[in-house]
């Protein structure tokens, strides 16, 4: 079988948390998400991936969720979606008590704590993704891999902390000799919350930014993944529609916080 062309978006670290502003007048976090959901509208991409940190932290309130199941709804293709640190499958985890799949049939969220491979025949594509359970040292995001089969993008979606060398000081971290190994076409990083491009053996990987302004950057972005069959995988920065409205905003409040998390 031939490789077919495919365009994802790729977000992480909305940060959603319970403060909600009225339409019109919507919290960082809030105004995020919209954005990134117009922008998958605006680009009519075949695939939604969102690489954890959908939630601040799991103890929010049921009008986060609404409000995160309403947006999710609004998205008109396949959704596949994983836990960061923040929003950990924890004994916890908001997502004990929160469906995201209540937001449509086109919502695919990864429970497995060895994570699952999710097949789309019609697109071309597999997607392999394991989520945050418990966010230490000895969590080893890309540790177990599946093989890769023939006839179909392979894309893979954790959520962790990579290091190119030196010294392992961080929880859930990603290796240059991991992304080397995985076999994967492309791999949709969260965690760190400015955009960059990685690659490593044949695998193209990306941290998409995070469209929360007030997440340590002036940036609000996500990544444009266009699986190419001619020449591969291509990863482009995406600006998103409130930045600059946002950053003016953002400048008349407190300090921004780290921008990883």
């Amino acid at each position: 079988m031939s490789l077919r062309p495919c365009r994802i978006l790729h977000t992480s670290d909305i940060h959603l948390d319970d403060y909600l502003g009225a339409k019109g007048d919507e919290s960082f976090a809030q105004q995020g998400l919209i954005d990134v959901v117009d922008k998958s509208l605006e680009l009519d991409v075949d695939l939604f991936l969102l690489a954890g940190d959908l939630f601040d932290h799991n103890r929010v309130k049921n009008p986060c969720l609404e409000f995160a199941t309403a947006q999710l709804a609004r998205i008109q293709c396949p959704i596949v979606m994983i836990t960061g640190n923040h929003d950990c499958l924890t004994d916890y985890s908001v997502y004990h008590r929160y469906e995201p799949e209540l937001a449509g049939e086109h919502v695919c969220f990864i429970r497995e704590k060895a994570g699952a491979v999710i097949e789309f025949p019609e697109l071309g594509v597999k997607v392999w993704g394991k989520g945050i359970v418990d966010h230490h040292p000895e969590n080893k995001p890309l540790e177990t891999v599946p093989e890769k089969e023939s006839g179909s993008w392979y894309v893979g979606l954790v959520h962790g902390y990579y290091i190119d060398h030196g010294v392992d000081v961080y929880s859930s971290v990603i290796t240059a000799e991991e992304i080397a190994a995985s076999s994967l076409d492309y791999l949709a990083l969260g965690h760190v919350h400015v955009f960059s491009k990685i690659k490593h053996g044949r695998t193209q990987a990306a941290y998409p930014g995070s469209p929360n302004i007030n997440q340590g950057t002036r940036e609000m972005t996500a990544a444009y993944v266009e699986c190419l069959p001619e020449e591969g995988v291509k990863v482009s920065r995406l600006e998103l529609a409130s930045q600059d409205k946002f950053v003016a905003r953002k400048i008349k409040e407190s300090e921004i916080p780290p921008f990883l998390g």
